[in-house]
């Protein structure tokens, strides 16, 4: 009993611990990070910069760690408060319950390479391919809801007014592959060496409730984004 009190609340304070830094992070350098880098893509006849810096990898690659130390309804409780805390000096995006949804799906990807006993050196290409594979699902998903939710941005529903949006996004996504990469590679590759070496990571216990609730709470708020959308 008194060991399951002790690691409820070292649970609790990890948790925590991650919303706050991920809250100060966002905060911190929103406004801050340097201007986009003055080089160009042109495709489908748009010339954009290549990449469009923003905070995502923050986020994201808390996400990952919520679901990789953590699991559980941490997975997407870490994501969501760091957002909804954050946006409240930041400012909200129109497409939040997307962004959310997206998040949280990360962090399940977390979660999943815990669970599958993947996290180890020998299986660093796995960890780096579930890693891309995660943040490509974010933003086919939020460019998504932009495109539903866009016809007042010129996004008409047709398939042009779709691959217009993707276009447009790609600095974005790009941006996000390379930004989160090299998160990965800096900081959660070094985090699985240690604990390989010297590092044990916690242990928490995942009851079947929580881990049910753990997979379908993306999906729920799949289903409200896209509600929300037309209502």
């Amino acid at each position: 009993m008194i060991k399951n009190m002790f690691m409820k609340n070292k649970r609790i304070i990890i948790g925590i611990m991650l919303i706050a830094i991920g809250v100060i992070l966002r905060i911190t350098l929103h406004g801050n990070l340097p201007a986009s880098p003055s080089v160009f893509i042109t495709i489908n006849g748009i010339t954009q910069p290549m990449f469009m810096l923003d905070l995502f990898f923050v986020v994201a690659i808390i996400s990952l760690l919520s679901g990789i130390i953590l699991g559980g309804y941490y997975t997407f409780i870490i994501p969501i408060s760091i957002m909804a805390i954050s946006d409240i000096i930041i400012g909200q995006t129109w497409i939040l319950l997307f962004v959310w949804s997206g998040f949280a799906i990360i962090g399940l990807i977390g979660y999943i390479m815990k669970k599958k006993n993947i996290l180890s050196i020998k299986r660093t290409p796995t960890i780096l391919g579930l890693g891309v594979g995660s943040i490509l699902l974010y933003d086919i998903w939020t460019n998504f809801g932009t495109w539903l939710g866009g016809p007042q941005w010129g996004y008409t529903y047709t398939w042009g007014g779709f691959a217009l949006c993707y276009t447009k996004a790609l600095p974005f996504m790009l941006w996000h592959l390379l930004s989160t990469t090299i998160a990965i590679a800096a900081i959660i590759i070094p985090i699985i060496y240690l604990k390989e070496h010297k590092l044990k990571l916690p242990e928490f216990t995942i009851n079947p409730i929580e881990r049910h609730v753990t997979i379908a709470v993306p999906a729920i708020l799949m289903i409200i984004a896209i509600i929300m959308v037309f209502a």
